[in-house]
């Protein structure tokens, strides 16, 4: 008897430990298709990639307006693939081609099943996509 009520005690905690884990996984799936969503908005035409609400909308839309989850898209400009961001429209006159990105981030606060020594209560997961547009 004394056997089971230690072992009981250490697999719960493995098992709530498991489904904590299991858990930040799931959320990390979420927020990383809703940022892919974002930015497939996005790439639909030419006037879609200027529209942050809909990016926001339609990322929101595919984790199903989830509580907590926040959605921030951004459009950004290089004159070069990989090059430092500079206003749009780009303006490359130096040399190098105008590239239109947009961006969008994905958020949401994780709170954990279980507290575990030496591990915040609560965090932020975020999924990030970034598709050129132009």
């Amino acid at each position: 008897m004394m056997e089971f009520a230690l072992m009981a005690t250490l697999m719960m905690l493995m098992t709530l430990g498991v489904v904590d884990f299991g858990l930040v996984f799931t959320l990390a799936e979420i927020t990383s298709s809703a940022a892919a969503a974002g930015t497939r908005y996005a790439a639909l035409s030419p006037a879609h990639y200027t529209d942050t609400a809909g990016m926001q909308a339609a990322a929101l839309a595919d984790a199903n307006n989830m509580t907590g989850l926040t959605a921030v898209a951004t459009r950004t400009c290089t004159c070069s693939i990989g090059g430092t961001e500079v206003t749009c429209p780009a303006d490359c006159s130096g040399g190098g081609t105008p590239e239109t990105y947009v961006k969008v981030t994905v958020s949401a606060p994780f709170n954990l099943f279980m507290n575990m020594p030496g591990m915040p209560s609560i965090t932020t997961i975020t999924g990030k996509s970034v598709f050129p547009v132009q």
